[in-house]
């Protein structure tokens, strides 16, 4: 009975459940082009979005003797960040996207414009039950790679949609004030022998001949 107790207890930890009717996007245009108002229109109009996921890219060790196995190689962030607009009759959030893509690539002359000048970071929060944000991420340098084509029919009566796909480099966790949570290296090896680098221990008596390689 203690564990069904410590069971049903457990869903009211950490917030609670996570609604995914519950959430907040907070987009903010580059410098160059920005409108708060704009920006805090189209925020709003989010529908649906998928947050992004993680990936260790990995290699596999064919140098031992046996069976194989893989090895970290690195990190990757393969997914774009899909999200999707309820559309207004003037079209207001499918030319805001388009106005930023013009940043990124000016169609007149089809120069590109320096990247610092067209990445900005986006906000996603999980909100509670009381519509306050409870937890997030920041995903950092992103901009807008397709504004998705926009489908009509006769038949059709639901309000339009527009779909936008954005890249970005990496993210973050933040908690319930966008204050970036700490994900510093600061932990310790949990083998008592200190990493060994390529050259190995420095030596002490030892001749430069007889150097330790590992």
């Amino acid at each position: 009975m203690a564990a069904l107790d410590e069971f049903i207890a457990s869903f009211s930890k950490y917030g609670g459940h996570a609604l995914a009717n519950r959430f907040e996007v907070k987009i903010t245009s580059p410098p160059a082009i920005r409108d708060p108002n704009a920006d805090k229109h189209v925020s709003f109009r989010v529908e649906a979005f998928t947050m992004p996921g993680k990936n260790i890219r990995t290699v596999t060790n064919e140098t031992v003797y046996g069976p194989t196995y893989e090895m970290a190689q690195g990190l990757t962030y393969a997914e774009d960040i899909s999200m999707t607009f309820f559309l207004s009759a003037e079209h207001f959030e499918r030319q805001y996207f388009l106005k930023w893509q013009d940043l990124v690539v000016k169609p007149n002359n089809y120069n590109l414009e320096y990247y610092n000048e067209y990445v900005t970071p986006i906000e996603v929060f999980q909100l509670g039950k009381n519509g306050l944000p409870l937890a997030g991420l920041r995903l950092n340098e992103c901009f807008p790679k397709t504004v998705g084509a926009i489908e009509f029919s006769a038949q059709n009566m639901d309000i339009a949609r527009q779909e936008v796909s954005f890249v970005f480099k990496d993210f973050v966790f933040i908690d319930a004030d966008g204050k970036v949570m700490d994900n510093s290296d600061n932990r310790k090896f949990a083998t008592t022998n200190a990493p060994i680098t390529k050259a190995g221990p420095k030596p002490t008596n030892l001749g430069t001949s007889q150097i330790p390689y590992r």
